[in-house]
């Protein structure tokens, strides 16, 4: 008798014989370590400190990537920023993510006038101009992000410069969040309502199960594979509407840094520094490149429909 496998065990045993898949993971893991704990290291240097005196060098011992027009550590710059990008792109997207799928989930699957009426109002939102409903989102939600983080330095004590430049982003990840869901609802209910009419569904509902159950253990699972592709094509769209909305001082503020800012001030200075342009722009071409075929290899090993080898 053959032993049984559960979806998990089968998607892994898949994923692992998918060899760009895997340098991909290997790759955004090498990122993200390098973003979140490299700062920690005592030789990199703070991304603020200021020598005019040396300013746009290029790569030496001292400054690995060499240096900004303001003489500021570019390689620092680029961590610190690369905090930002990512935490941005990844808490956006699992919020966006998170209502969409659930949004999209009970509207495919309840169908009638209530899927008509939450559609209709998917479709009002896609009518309004996407940027400006995140601009206008994110100043509605500045006033009590800003209270909150003095709210916080008082209750906890820590230094204002360790907290503001996390908590000054809740508006930006709000916003993107609230807004960037339209697009994966429509995909959830188009998948929700193929898979709905299914022999497993029938067989779920003839036992008794609830509504709720079926939907959230039988359906959802199986359309994890355009769920999990959208969300890896997602992170890098909104890494680059942070870098949009930082340009117009509604996102990242001075002196902080993200990768989409350092891809501007590069682009400005490029015929005179082409530096300051390649290496926030490998960083963020490796992370988007890396993501979408991860995205490609967990796309085909979630698949249920796959046959096993």
């Amino acid at each position: 008798m053959e032993k049984g496998t559960s979806l998990w065990n089968d998607a892994w045993r898949r994923l692992s014989h998918n060899l760009p898949a895997i340098i991909s993971l290997f790759v955004l893991i090498f990122i993200l370590l390098l973003c979140f704990i490299g700062p920690l290291l005592p030789f990199v240097q703070s991304p603020s400190a200021i020598d005019l005196a040396n300013s746009t060098a290029g790569p030496s011992t001292a400054h690995w990537f060499g240096t900004d027009p303001l003489g500021r550590d570019l390689f620092s710059r680029v961590l610190y920023g690369g905090r930002v990008s990512l935490s941005v792109g990844l808490v956006a997207t699992a919020v966006a993510v998170c209502i969409g799928v659930i949004y999209g989930a009970i509207a495919g699957y309840a169908g009638g006038k209530l899927d008509d009426f939450l559609m209709r109002f998917v479709d009002i939102l896609f009518a309004l101009p996407f940027l400006v409903l995140v601009i206008l989102f994110s100043l509605v939600v500045d006033r009590p992000a800003s209270e909150f983080t003095e709210w916080f330095i008082r209750k906890s004590g820590w230094a204002r410069d360790s907290v503001a430049p996390i908590t000054t982003l809740i508006p930006l990840f709000i916003a993107i969040g609230a807004i960037g869901w339209l697009t994966i609802a429509r995909i959830v209910r188009a998948q929700v309502m193929a898979v709905k009419n299914q022999e497993f569904v029938e067989a779920a509902v003839s036992l008794g199960l609830s509504r709720s159950r079926i939907l959230f253990r039988h359906i959802l699972p199986n359309v994890i594979g355009p769920i999990i592709i959208y969300t890896t094509l997602a992170v890098p769209g909104i890494m680059l509407l942070e870098s949009v909305l930082s340009f117009l001082g509604l996102g990242v503020k001075p002196p902080g840094s993200s990768w989409g800012i350092l891809i501007k001030e590069g682009a400005d200075r490029m015929e005179t520094s082409w530096l300051l342009l390649f290496f926030p722009s490998l960083f963020f071409a490796s992370t988007l490149f890396a993501l979408n075929f991860l995205g490609d290899g967990l796309r085909d090993a979630l698949d249920p429909k796959s046959a096993k080898d």
